[in-house]
């Protein structure tokens, strides 16, 4: 019986190796079609897909919370605007009244209503 290379393993002799360097190669015993490579790779291309898809949503979820404390912000701050000019109106109406001018004033004693 004439001597046979196995599958498994690389002789020394019919490659250049270098020194420090293995000698023995696994080839593996299981071989795989075309197919199940297009299988294989459509799962990590979907697995990819999946895994951008939570990253994109997490991103988007942080623009909705920043979105929402934006408009919560912008409504104090309305807020605000209307208070400091009812804080102003009512400073008038307490300035006017203790004015002089408010002081001297009398209740008029003949009130006329029109009529048509």
């Amino acid at each position: 019986m004439p001597y046979t290379q196995t599958l498994q393993f690389n002789s020394r002799r019919q490659t250049n190796w270098q020194r420090n360097q293995n000698t023995v190669a696994f080839a593996s015993a299981m071989k795989l079609g075309p197919v199940t490579h297009t299988v294989l790779i459509a799962l990590m291309i979907t697995i990819l897909g999946l895994i951008y898809l939570t990253q994109a949503t997490r991103a988007s979820g942080y623009d909705y919370t920043a979105s929402a404390i934006q408009s919560k912000i912008s409504d104090l701050t309305d807020q605000k605007n209307e208070l400091a000019v009812q804080n102003a109106r009512l400073m008038a109406l307490q300035t006017i009244q203790n004015s002089n001018v408010a002081k001297a004033m009398t209740t008029p004693t003949d009130i006329q209503n029109v009529t048509e």
